[in-house]
């Protein structure tokens, strides 16, 4: 129990200093970039606190796997240095048992990213999103939600709306493409626009349109009741969409209860992301552990850094590319999130019994 305090003491102050030196440099680069913004004509100090901290979570939620990977590396390499790793060696510490004795550590980080990626993160973005919106300088067009037709799902209908207003309670020029059960759009109701009261949605001014081929003409209406409408908090969230989004969310909009304007890919992608994320930080150490094998040698510790380092970055690489492809809809979503995962903890395992040896 001493022995898993002191490792865990040892990698945790390393992968935290990695952690939070990688997130500083990303969010100063990201703030340079957003800078005119930031210093628009009603700029304020706040705005580049409110900047840092909402950005914060999504710099360390991109770079906690690597900040493992890094951590790891180092905390075996002053292992090596100050001769520790020769003397647990010699203790009758294998490999396999190190890697054991920190399964606590690893199952701490586990939790950690699992909480950051499906909902520290997601929150903060969403947060940024909709903060970022009000900070633009006079005449900025970057941001043009007001301007724009959104398009979105409402339950099995299509919906365009022309402008949200009101924090998501009143909606301008909605129409709502309604489709049989066979896929096929069945009616078209156009309404000059539609107001939220009371838990419901009312439209106003509606016209409706049949579009089965022995349609009727259409139907107007001073007002129509509009029970399948999304609410307004997720009509905020339509108008500003964020990458970053719950598994629970995403398997509502998969299910129609919650609306959503990403292909269907991608929610599955999240879905599988988040079932994943507790496995990765384990992940991460176990392809650092060739660094433990470099002695005190500079030649052979810089190899086996060097073959961590290669290893773990090529899995990051792979697994981005992957994930971009099942995003796409070029890859079933189950088989491009899992198959860089499986296929370096085959490779980290082949050189854990390689170690053993």
């Amino acid at each position: 129990m001493t022995l898993t305090r002191y490792l865990s003491r040892l990698f945790v102050i390393r992968i935290l200093a990695v952690l939070v030196a990688m997130s500083a440099l990303i969010e100063l680069v990201e703030m340079l970039d957003a800078m005119r913004r930031l210093l628009g004509p009603e700029a304020h100090f706040a705005n580049v606190l409110t900047f840092s901290l909402l950005r914060l979570p999504l710099a360390m939620e991109q770079l906690f796997l690597l900040a493992i990977l890094v951590g790891a590396v180092l905390a075996f390499r002053s292992l090596a240095l100050n001769s520790e790793m020769a003397i647990l060696r010699s203790a009758g510490l294998s490999p396999y048992r190190l890697l054991r004795t920190l399964l606590p550590l690893a199952l701490v980080l586990a939790a950690l990213n699992y909480v950051m990626v499906d909902r520290i993160a997601p929150a903060a973005e969403r947060a940024f999103a909709q903060w970022w919106a009000t900070v633009s300088p006079d005449g900025d067009d970057d941001d043009d939600t007001e301007q724009r037709t959104l398009w979105l799902r409402a339950g099995g209908d299509i919906v365009s709306v022309a402008s949200i207003a009101d924090n998501g309670r009143r909606l301008g020029a909605v129409v709502i493409y309604r489709r049989a059960p066979s896929g096929q759009l069945s009616q078209r109701v156009a309404a000059a626009s539609a107001s939220y009261a009371d838990g419901q949605w009312t439209l106003a001014n509606v016209t409706i349109h049949d579009l089965s081929e022995d349609g009727a003409a259409a139907e107007h209406h001073d007002a129509l009741p509009w029970p399948e409408g999304p609410s307004p908090g997720n009509l905020k969230d339509v108008a500003h969409p964020t990458e970053r989004i719950s598994a629970a969310k995403s398997a509502q909009i998969l299910e129609g209860d919650r609306s959503g304007v990403a292909p269907t890919a991608h929610y599955r992608t999240i879905i599988h992301k988040s079932w994943r994320s507790p496995f990765l930080p384990l992940l991460m150490i176990l392809l650092a552990m060739p660094a433990a094998a470099g002695g005190r040698r500079i030649g052979g510790m810089a190899k086996s850094m060097t073959l961590s380092l290669v290893i773990g970055l090529t899995y990051l690489i792979l697994d981005g590319f992957l994930s971009s492809m099942s995003e796409s809809g070029a890859m079933p979503p189950g088989l491009a999130v899992w198959a860089a995962p499986l296929m370096f903890a085959a490779i980290g395992g082949a050189i854990l019994l390689y170690a053993e040896e």
